[in-house]
């Protein structure tokens, strides 16, 4: 989609552009060295300036995160100082060409990745009870961040030369390879996990269902198609298992129920399907997608983060039931829960896959499914609201708490009318290409991918 709005607002903000202004507030100097050891080296400045958060009590949050803790309602960066803030580091970067400081590919990649957020948070971000619009903030912020982006993007062989971070990560030796039911405590990484003849089974999207958010379109949409999703399962006899109970759903005489009173004319997948046994496992994938200096979208070979589920039981337990503690609740399930995901400075470094394991007790705010407030402010308002802050590990269980096959959401991708999931005959052609199409031809039919074509165009058209 290409929006001709963005020419007139580009021309309507050009003559401000890209000029220093008055200086910083102090507050708003952050030090953060993820791009460059120097805190001072525009580029962490920038990072700070947009990804650093600070509640009322001084705390800060979003150092190396995979998205940026903004929220629907969330007026950082449109409000004052940020605002102010976040354009003056903005016009710096531009004034000076300091997209020429850095030239490591994997480093602009994660840059335009992690300001690529927030251009589309600012498209979709809405004000809550009787705020302001900030139709005027947004604008600002979206042009120069669009120019910043342009500036970074890749050229197609520079995104073909990225590593395959997951693949580094195994070779590394810092993760187990696999579930030791005996150290349930202990991450693993599965070495064979994006083998395509291996024992993990990738499921399929329909090739004709490429716009759809293929099989993970939760996690696709809160990460508005920047990151792909695929989801692998395998049962405890291997390959072929996994394809032998893909082939038992397929054929499930009433895959489909009635669904509930309030909305009888929406089927939901019947609870009776029959599950797989203990010991199967599901890991969800997360890969980066950039776009080149063509303006292309384009699937990366990064990973940033694989969460994996074991069900060491199968239990009865009804999908999405969450009464009782947290502890009751996974117990409930039958599931261990595990997450790898993306470190800034180990990727940078080329150590260990830049991956590390998530620590069972490790705290974090999430943007994930979420309602519109900003936490951070809410936390600022009520400090006592970080209590009810659950560790990171727990939160895929709200969503994936039921026994067996009923916690697997991906399991209508499995089911008729869809495809029955098949073998396929060239292995680079097959489950992964088909998601990758999936996720960007999601972002491709999104309006935030348009605006910003948009903002593209009309930069072109001025020069």
């Amino acid at each position: 989609m290409r929006l001709p709005l963005a020419v007139a607002l580009f021309a309507v903000f050009a003559v401000t552009l890209w000029k220093t202004g008055d200086p910083l507030p102090a507050s708003q100097n952050f030090e953060i060295a993820v791009y460059d050891r120097d805190p001072a080296h525009i580029w962490n400045r920038l990072y700070a300036a947009l990804l650093i958060r600070e509640d009322r009590h001084g705390t800060q949050y979003g150092a190396d995160l995979l998205d940026p803790l903004l929220w629907l309602e969330t007026e950082h960066l449109l409000e004052e100082p940020s605002h102010r803030h976040a354009l003056q580091v903005l016009d710096e970067f531009l004034q000076t060409h300091a997209e020429n400081l850095i030239r490591d590919p994997v480093k602009r990649a994660l840059l335009q990745h992690d300001l690529w957020a927030v251009f589309d948070w600012s498209v979709q971000q809405y004000p809550g009870n009787k705020r302001p619009r900030y139709d005027k903030e947004k604008r600002e912020l979206q042009v120069r961040l669009a120019e910043v982006l342009r500036r970074l993007a890749l050229t197609p062989k520079e995104i073909e030369t990225l590593p395959d971070n997951y693949a580094q990560a195994v070779v590394s030796g810092t993760f187990a390879k696999e579930y030791d039911p005996s150290d349930r405590e202990r991450a693993f990484l599965p070495p064979d996990l994006l083998d395509p003849r291996g024992p993990w089974v990738c499921i399929q999207v329909s090739p004709e269902a490429t716009d759809s958010g293929g099989v993970a379109p939760q996690h696709l949409e809160a990460a508005s198609g920047r990151s792909g999703f695929l989801v692998f399962v395998r049962l405890p006899g291997g390959r072929k298992a996994t394809r032998d109970y893909f082939q038992v759903l397929w054929n499930f005489p009433q895959p489909w129920v009635e669904g509930p009173t309030f909305a009888t004319d929406q089927a939901q997948v019947n609870p009776d399907l029959p599950s797989f046994p203990a010991g199967t496992q599901v890991a969800l994938v997360r890969r980066m997608t950039l776009f080149d200096n063509q303006g292309n979208l384009v699937t990366s070979p990064i990973t940033e983060s694989v969460q994996v589920r074991v069900y060491y039981a199968i239990t009865t337990t009804a999908e999405r039931f969450s009464a009782g503690s947290v502890a009751e609740v996974a117990k409930n399930s039958g599931q261990d829960f595990y997450e790898v995901r993306l470190r800034r400075p180990l990727l940078f470094a080329n150590k260990e896959g830049g991956l590390r394991a998530v620590g069972r007790d490790e705290m974090e705010l999430s943007t994930f499914a979420q309602m519109g407030d900003d936490l951070i402010e809410e936390i600022s308002r009520g400090p006592e609201l970080k209590k009810t802050v659950r560790p990171v590990l727990q939160t895929c269980l709200w969503c994936h708490s039921g026994g067996g096959v009923r916690s697997l959401n991906s399991r209508s991708s499995l089911l008729k009318p869809n495809r029955l999931q098949k073998e396929p005959r060239d292995v680079a052609y097959g489950p992964l290409y088909w998601n990758d199409g999936a996720a960007v031809g999601w972002k491709q039919n999104h309006s935030d991918w348009g605006l910003l074509n948009g903002y593209w165009r009309a930069s072109s058209n001025s020069h």
